[in-house]
């Protein structure tokens, strides 16, 4: 079986091949794993599943060179897959602890390794890291709007059995008391908890002795551990908690019994329910019995149920936590931030994803116990150098400039949230128990502001980036603003010029049209006038049986077929003194009407040798020469205008089929925006 480590998207390995074949593979590029904002409006998320995604990053370069052949097929790729099969991971990984809480844009994971290495852990690490902190952030979420246990059970509706496995670790580790999965028990040492379904009452008959016969029986073949019975299958409160007590009772089952025993609420209001099942309990002298609740539960209803003082002692939490429900998709991305010495970053259209550059470290400090605030540095930076050495530091929040904090030499303590876990490919972060990862969140829980822990609108808490950090990201910002203003001005005052259909066919062939001679001529004076625009050729090129044809139900005679002189270019177009202005049908000649099912007039999509489409070659202002208005010309320009460029018509380089319809497409363009020059 293939490992974990190659659950991944193609892209990372075609990408791969370009870094391997042009020598860039063995850059040492940096990547930071983080995500941008927390789920259901928190501050901040969960850290869980570093432990599996080490394991992962260990195991790369276990599969052999037939199995990239599997997707990297052909001679092309043979070197290239034997690299892949040898290629084990040789960089650094610096991450936080399992059970950390982590801020938006702080670095989870770290990875420092050559590019191609670092490239393929992409997909398998968001994977394993947005699984696992969606459940364990939901699982905080709802284990923090009670003082009461939170059993995790939501196996069933988990999203497969990996899923499932390490979903009921995340919860535990986040808060939850146990995990009814026994393959998540087992394989983290934890404690299962589960009693009975619906279907084992129902398997004594569905009558009330059935029901009671069921508790019963349950009882004594359950002595020594601890009794839950659910007593909702027929009606809770006129025969199930009556036959619960009745059961108890009847098996010795009191206050006494050590082992601890309760009942099971999983229907119904649940307030009320549980409220007079405490009464009939507490009048039985039961007063020690334990009442759980489930049915759906999430943060928000256990919130209200301890509103309404319902009796209830722990609760049982399923797909609210096993899948996030109200969040399923954590936001945890994996970029690029710097490669050799050079600082990176992804700009992007949308401000939140704007991301910090460089080789990256996180402190958090800390003032009498409790966590003040995290400041993300540069490694080594001189804001960095200040906190190790517990010297004055000002902080400043990101988003707003104006808001400043002053921490005084000595006033405070801190941490590195990101530590070493792999060291030159091996791993060196220890292996702690689940249980301990368990403690070491709930320590971090508990210093921070009660405030700050709030269900909804929580406090703010303190997040920074260090002033060099902030200017390096600032000068890598406004340089590269410079450069695209100064790009997009030259754009703006760029023309391309498209010479449409400017063919034998339509000159004296088959489809011959009026004042072709002329147009050629102009539209070559044109070019020859202005070597410095971007000419840019469509032509016709049909196969012999287009639809367009009337011999195959199309309203033209046969003309410009694939291979003819009737589809070729006149040919005073390559006597135009700047080749580069010239027809190359390696690169700026456009096809159009190439599939015989589809007319196609605009050359707008026609597409060259080299797969590139004409729109996406163009500048943002275009000339427009050639043959014949009425059709091609008043299309192409058509689409031109509807796509936003500027749009200047040639109108003594056009060729036309009668006067009339040359001079109504004019006007009808003209109306559109077209200028016609």
């Amino acid at each position: 079986m293939y490992d974990i480590s190659y659950c991944s998207d193609k892209y990372q390995y075609t990408m791969g091949k370009t870094f391997y074949d042009s020598g860039m593979k063995d850059k040492i590029a940096i990547f930071n794993l983080f995500f941008r904002k927390a789920p259901d409006n928190n501050n901040w998320a969960v850290v869980c599943g570093i432990k599996e995604a080490l394991e992962m990053i260990k195991n790369l370069g276990n599969a052999p060179a037939s199995f990239f052949e599997k997707f990297l097929p052909g001679d092309d790729y043979a070197e290239y897959r034997e690299f892949l099969a040898n290629m084990k991971f040789t960089g650094d990984v610096y991450a936080m602890r399992e059970g950390e809480i982590a801020f938006p844009r702080e670095p989870i994971i770290t990875v420092k390794a050559p590019i191609i290495e670092a490239q393929v852990l992409e997909t398998p690490l968001l994977c394993i890291m947005n699984h696992q902190m969606a459940v364990a952030t939901k699982a905080s979420r709802v284990t923090r709007a009670t003082n009461k246990p939170v059993s995790e059970f939501g196996s069933r509706r988990a999203h497969g059995p990996w899923a499932a496995v390490h979903g009921g670790k995340a919860a535990y580790l986040a808060g939850c008391a146990n995990s009814s999965n026994v393959l998540t028990a087992c394989k983290f040492g934890l404690e299962s908890s589960g009693t009975m379904a619906h279907s084992y009452t129902t398997s004594f008959g569905c009558t009330i002795e059935g029901e009671y016969k069921s508790f019963d029986t349950y009882i004594k073949t359950h002595k020594n551990e601890g009794l839950i019975l659910l007593i909702d299958t027929f009606d809770t409160l006129k025969c199930g908690i009556i036959n619960a007590i009745k059961a108890f009772k009847n098996n010795g089952i009191d206050d006494n019994y050590q082992y601890g025993y309760g009942v099971r609420l999983d229907s119904g209001d649940l307030t009320y329910l549980s409220q007079e099942c405490r009464k009939a309990l507490d009048n039985a002298g039961l007063t020690k019995c334990k009442i759980f609740a489930t049915n759906s539960l999430d943060e928000y209803i256990i919130t209200d149920l301890e509103r309404q003082n319902a009796k209830i002692d722990a609760y049982g939490v399923g797909d609210a936590i096993a899948t996030s429900k109200h969040n399923p998709c954590f936001g945890n991305v994996y970029k690029l931030v710097q490669l050799d010495d050079e600082p990176l970053l992804k700009r992007s259209e949308d401000k939140i994803k704007l991301i910090n550059p460089g080789f990256q470290i996180t402190y958090r400090l800390i003032v009498n116990g409790r966590f003040e605030a995290d400041v993300t540095c540069l490694r080594g930076d001189k804001t960095s150098q200040k906190i190790t050495n517990n010297k004055n530091i000002s902080i400043r929040d990101e988003m707003d400039q104006t808001k400043r904090t002053t921490f005084k030499s000595n006033s405070y303590t801190w941490k590195e949230l990101q530590i070493p876990a792999i060291k030159n490919g091996v791993v060196v972060m220890e292996d702690t128990p689940l249980t301990k990862e368990k403690e070491y969140y709930l320590d971090n829980l508990s210093r921070f502001d009660e405030t700050q822990k709030r269900i909804l609108n929580p406090h703010y808490y303190k997040v920074d980036i260090s002033d060099e950090l902030y200017d390096v990201k600032m000068d890598i910002i406004d340089n590269l603003v410079a450069e695209i203003n100064e790009l997009s001005r030259d754009f703006e005052k760029s023309y391309s010029h498209v010479v449409v259909d400017m063919l034998y066919d339509f000159i004296d062939g088959s489809l011959a049209c009026n004042g072709t001679q002329e147009a050629i001529k102009n539209a070559v004076k044109h070019i020859r006038k202005h070597p410095e625009e971007k000419v840019l050729y469509v032509a016709d090129c049909h196969p012999a049986n287009h639809c367009s044809f009337k011999d195959f139900g199309g309203i033209w005679p046969a003309h410009c077929v694939e291979g003819t002189h009737g589809g070729k270019i006149a040919s005073e177009f390559y006597s135009i003194p700047h080749k580069i202005n010239r027809p190359d049908a390696s690169r700026n000649i456009y096809y159009k009407g190439c599939n015989k099912d589809l007319e196609q007039y605009s050359g707008f999509d026609g597409i060259n040798a080299k797969g590139e489409t004409l729109k996406s070659q163009l500048t943002r202002n275009v000339f427009v020469s050639g043959i014949a208005t009425e059709y091609c010309i008043k299309e192409t320009c058509k689409d031109l205008i509807n796509n936003g460029f500027t749009v200047h018509i040639l109108s003594e380089a056009l060729g036309y089929i009668t006067p009339e319809g040359h001079e109504e497409s004019l006007k009808e363009l003209e109306e559109l925006g077209v200028f016609i020059d």
